[in-house]
């Protein structure tokens, strides 16, 4: 009996000493470590915010969320969610501080640390806080002061989610449904007017077709035309070779007649200008030849009168030959 008693007693503190050791295990040592509670309060609204939901510091996972209560002023029913998180000091070291370090809270508050709302997943919804340091905004802290408190900043879109909140839906449906019914008309039109242009381009196409056909035809004809003529064309181009040589030898052959025919005519044309130069100088007015000219001319012209006088006396009396050329 009392060696039953033993065997069970040793199982059961085994089994307790195994639970320890998993509960151990599951916690990460927690246990044993210091966590820092503080608070962050929004205004706003805070839905997909649930206890458990993860601290992260750029990514980070700093602690968890421990609690959200909504607080409500029984005076003026301005609400605020007040929502309490633990943060582990361990998940967040400073490299020029000691390892066992405490948090200062206040501190990076002063120093920028803000508290926001980040969606964790579009489809579920459900939303996570994210510190960071914000330098540049301000520390507006709305609790009495007796907890530590991490002044919280608005989310990302929350601004435009509000926005889109406050629009008229309804009214933006009906014109979107009549924006839709209109465009449905247009495509409509549209798809008539395609389906004209393309009749219109098929009608167009066999044409085409046909414009082809006559092009290769005439292009057929022109070629054929093109090689008679460059036939053609060689043809003469060799003729005219043939004659450029024959010319070339006829001149070639020639030459020397064409010397001696340009010498004649060089000493003829010397022999013409001496002849002139003579001519010139039997004709100068001081020359000898000139004054026997010039009195030859004068017999000429005395000559020429009395052949006038006589001609002038028979067209008057042409018996003057017998009778003599007495005038009355």
């Amino acid at each position: 009996m009392k060696r039953n008693a033993l065997l069970i007693g040793g199982f059961v503190i085994i089994a307790l000493a195994l639970i320890v050791a998993a509960i151990l295990w599951l916690s990460g040592n927690s246990l044993f470590k210091k966590n820092i509670t503080a608070m962050v309060y929004y205004r706003g609204n805070v839905s997909g915010l649930y206890v458990g939901a993860p601290v992260t510091f750029r990514g980070v996972g700093v602690g968890q969320v421990d609690s959200i209560l909504a607080e409500v002023d029984s005076k003026t029913l301005a609400a605020r969610v007040a929502v309490q998180i633990r943060l582990q000091p361990a998940a967040l070291t400073f490299s020029d501080d000691q390892p066992d370090t405490t948090l200062d809270l206040p501190t990076l508050v002063q120093r920028g640390l803000r508290a926001r709302l980040v969606a964790q997943s579009f489809v579920t919804g459900q939303k996570s806080i994210e510190l960071d340091f914000v330098p540049n905004t301000p520390a507006t802290l709305i609790g009495d002061g007796s907890r530590p408190e991490i002044p919280a900043l608005a989310e990302r879109f929350g601004a435009l989610i509000e926005q889109v909140a406050d629009l008229p839906l309804g009214e933006t449906v009906r014109e979107l449904r009549g924006a839709v019914s209109e465009m449905s008309k247009a495509l409509i039109t549209v798809q008539k007017t395609l389906e004209g242009a393309q009749s219109q381009l098929d009608a167009a196409g066999k044409e085409v077709q046909l414009t082809g056909a006559q092009s290769r035809e005439t292009l057929k004809v022109a070629t054929d035309a093109i090689r008679s003529v460059q036939s053609s064309t060689t043809a003469t181009l060799n003729a005219v070779t043939q004659l450029a040589d024959a010319s070339r030898n006829t001149v070639t052959g020639a030459q020397p007649e064409l010397q001696r025919t340009l010498a004649g005519a060089r000493e003829a044309a010397e022999s013409a200008k001496l002849a002139m130069n003579r001519v010139a100088e039997m004709t100068a007015p001081n020359a000898p030849l000139r004054g026997d000219l010039d009195a030859a001319v004068r017999d000429l012209s005395q000559a020429a009168r009395g052949l006038r006088d006589w001609s002038e006396l028979l067209e008057e009396k042409p018996n003057a030959i017998i009778f003599g050329n007495k005038r009355e």
